[in-house]
């Protein structure tokens, strides 16, 4: 049984962990699928300014989402970081036409590939970054499949301006990709 102490203590943990953090945290679950593509969706409408996606395993989902969810009178800036572990001739021609169309809404859009071991193998988890916030969120695999997950936000900050500028660019730099990809 808790005493009065301990749930002062829950109570004031909870206020201020309500103050400081976003909203947008949410439990994926196998029997509330509509509700789970909500809960990326309310992150991305919590964005303004730019949206970073850090996935290694990023797939063409990831570009759905955002082409749904973005409001580009507010957010002028789109960067995805993968890595070569899922890059393929597909998902470059698909992020082509994505860049494409989120140009005529003025919006810029890049996504780079982490070529370096190094810094491949030191990123396990996958965020979204805005401005302001970072969230840790689920594959979109695991969205999809429904897979008991959370988006949930977070006031750590990773290294993303340093990941960013030593990775290649899918497009300029597809070359050097392909060369290094295992499937190409």
């Amino acid at each position: 049984m808790k005493n009065k102490y301990e749930n002062l203590k829950e109570t004031v943990v909870h206020l201020v962990n309500k103050s400081i953090l976003p909203t947008g945290t949410g439990l994926i679950t196998p029997e509330t699928p509509f509700t789970n593509k909500e809960h990326f969706v309310n992150v991305f409408n919590l964005s303004k300014k730019y949206i970073y996606w850090i996935d290694k395993y990023f797939t063409k989902m990831g570009l759905n989402l955002l082409l749904e969810s973005i409001d580009p009178k507010r957010v002028k800036t789109i960067r995805i970081l993968t890595s070569i572990d899922k890059v393929d001739e597909k998902i470059k021609e698909n992020f082509k036409d994505f860049k494409k169309e989120l140009k005529y809404k003025n919006v810029s859009c890049d996504l780079r590939v982490i070529t370096d071991n190094k810094i491949k193998s030191s990123i396990h988890d996958r965020w979204i970054i805005t401005d302001g916030y970072c969230y840790n969120v689920p594959s979109t695999d695991t969205l999809a499949r429904g897979q008991y997950s959370e988006i949930k936000p977070t006031l750590n900050r990773l290294p993303f301006k340093d990941w960013w500028e030593k990775s290649k660019d899918i497009s300029k730099d597809w070359d050097e990709i392909s060369s290094k990809t295992k499937v190409s």
